[in-house]
């Protein structure tokens, strides 16, 4: 029969060892750090699968936009504010073994420095990003251009990309994201609303403006159809109702006025903006063969 032992009433309990104590703030801190280091690491994972995700989209939406066919080539040219608000950057990627270029112009439209870029630079954090311009090349000539822009929209901001023929006639616009109320002000990102800015002249574009009347319905109907007709066929069969439309406002989406009013003024500051600097930075970049495009713009 064993015998309980009897602490004494008053009488403190022995305290831990040392060792023990050391043992377990061990066990805790590298339990934890194992911890760390697993979600750190899917942390880390997942970004790099959302940004790769990211980039593949973006590429995908500018070729689709311009309709890119074999051995053309897309550059991407970063644009920046310099924090005095006084000048814009330009970077231009390097190309085979030729490095890559910083152009400065000053709010004049004077070019003021032009350095070489190496391939690894980082990102200028103290520049204020003025989004991307995709230029697609085809036999040393530009092929078509895509300005990403952004506008602020009823909730939050609308970020989307606008394409440009080489004859500078609007070839698409996607929005790329969005915060917008589904069934609402999210329609500004389907085809049929944004199939409406598609066609439509660069001279038109200061015009560009939102109308709350009702859409015709053979607009509609044709705007609904172009998502799964080839081009051509879309065209051959619509054409006449396209130009009849080319210089009428986009029409707003029924209870999402301000949406699309803010990707249409996005859409129309982007494509002017874009025009401008272009004039100064199509000669930095094709040569006289983007000279030769700008004297065909308006």
């Amino acid at each position: 029969m064993s015998e309980s032992v009897k602490i004494p009433a008053g009488a403190a309990p022995a305290p831990m060892p040392a060792s023990e104590l050391w043992r377990i703030v061990l066990s805790m801190t590298v339990t934890c750090a194992l911890g760390a280091a697993v979600l750190g690491g899917i942390y880390v994972a997942t970004e790099r699968y959302a940004e790769e995700a990211r980039v593949r989209g973006e590429r995908r939406a500018v070729a689709e936009l311009l309709g890119l066919g074999e051995g053309a080539k897309v550059l991407e040219i970063r644009q920046y504010l310099t924090p005095a608000r006084d000048a814009v950057v330009y970077r231009l990627p390097s190309e085979g073994t030729a490095e890559g270029r910083e152009l400065v112009f000053a709010l004049d439209g004077t070019l003021t420095r032009e350095t070489a870029l190496s391939a690894s630079a980082p990102e200028p954090r103290e520049l204020h990003s003025l989004g991307r311009i995709f230029v697609a090349m085809k036999e040393g000539a530009p092929a078509g251009f895509v300005a990403e822009g952004e506008s602020r929209g009823y909730k939050n901001r609308i970020r989307f990309f606008v394409a440009l023929k080489a004859d500078w006639t609007i070839a698409g616009v996607r929005v790329v994201e969005h915060e917008e109320d589904p069934g609402l002000g999210a329609e500004v990102a389907t085809g049929w609303f944004q199939g409406q800015y598609v066609g439509r002249p660069i001279g038109s574009v200061p015009r560009l403006d939102v109308t709350r009347d009702p859409m015709p319905e053979d607009w509609r109907a044709a705007l609904r159809a172009r998502a799964g007709t080839d081009a051509g066929a879309w065209t051959s069969s619509y054409g006449p109702l396209e130009a009849r439309e080319a210089e009428k406002p986009i029409y707003a989406v029924t209870g999402a006025t301000i949406s699309s009013r803010a990707l249409t003024d996005g859409v129309r500051a982007t494509i002017l903006h874009f025009k401008r600097r272009w004039e100064l930075l199509g000669p930095h970049v094709t040569g006289p063969a983007g000279s030769a495009r700008l004297e065909g713009t308006p």
